[in-house]
């Protein structure tokens, strides 16, 4: 269940509507748990369009090894309606424990996904 997700990398374009929407559906369903670590890459990258969702996934990946959420940067002024306490802002959190990542990509003309990652065991 939604408790086994450590990093939600948010698609958070910076586009009012749709980051109100994507941060009311990620507390519906995470709530306050702030074992869950929420960033976003297109703060470094800027949105890649299609490429976008790969791309924010692959700038996760090393969190598996290194149990380190990278930050959102730049986000100084949150807006109150998107300000989600688990939202890792310019400073990189460390994770007791990195097993799952979500990564949310919701793009033009209803391309959408959200695709869930578990970390390699060697099991």
């Amino acid at each position: 269940g939604p408790e086994a997700i450590d990093i939600l990398s948010s698609h958070a374009t910076a586009t009012e509507q749709g980051d109100i929407e994507e941060s009311l559906a990620i507390h519906k369903v995470f709530g306050d748990r702030m074992s869950l670590a929420i960033n976003n890459t297109k703060s470094f990258i800027g949105h890649a369009m299609g490429a976008a969702g790969a791309l924010e996934l692959l700038g996760n990946l090393p969190a598996f090894d290194d149990h380190l959420a990278h930050a959102t940067i730049n986000l100084d002024r949150p807006d109150p309606r998107c300000a989600l306490p688990q939202i890792v802002a310019n400073t990189p959190r460390k994770m007791d424990r990195v097993e799952y990542i979500l990564n949310n990509s919701f793009g033009m003309l209803g391309i959408n996904s959200a695709t869930i990652v578990k970390r390699y065991s060697g099991e």
